[in-house]
């Protein structure tokens, strides 16, 4: 059985590598994100910001881990209408996303083109033939899990 620290800091570090990879994404690689993965990385910057007050004062894990838990849910919710979306079996089109030219003559010839707007389908890049959303679906409910399981042990 993993003790609540183990837990806590796993998904501290989990939350930090995934903002980190999300801007290395947007950043380096020049990948835009829809509206619907800005919403995605709402939750892990709540769970970084709650693993740093963890880090200042070290009380109340039970709390902050129930916090946690509560996070873990929207994150799965979020990312799971995303990779719903992604799949078509939800329709929204409210999830776009665009990219700006640097250069003025190429954001001529993207407004020209109507290439400026990139829609969700082609922001939730894939690794491995598997969207990013359903990464973070699965990876929430996978920390979710762990949180219920643990607590049940507990319990006993």
């Amino acid at each position: 059985m993993l003790n609540l620290k183990k837990i806590f800091y796993g998904i501290f570090f989990f939350s930090i590598f995934s903002i980190l990879f999300a801007f290395f994404l947007q950043y380096a690689l020049g990948h835009a994100p829809c509206k619907l993965c800005i919403y995605q990385r709402i939750p892990y910057y709540l769970i970084i910001g709650i693993g740093i007050i963890n880090l200042l004062s070290n009380k109340n894990l039970k709390f902050l881990l129930l916090l946690i838990a509560f996070l873990l849910i929207a994150e799965f919710l979020v990312s799971g209408y995303h990779t719903l979306n992604t799949f078509g079996f939800i329709e929204y089109t409210g999830c776009e996303s665009a990219l700006l030219p640097s250069d003025i003559s190429q954001l001529k010839e993207a407004l020209m083109n109507d290439s400026l707007v990139v829609t969700f389908s082609n922001a939730n890049l894939k690794y491995f033939g598997i969207p990013l959303s359903l990464y973070n679906t699965l990876f929430s409910l996978f920390f979710l899990l762990i949180i219920i399981f643990n607590a049940k042990k507990k319990t006993r």
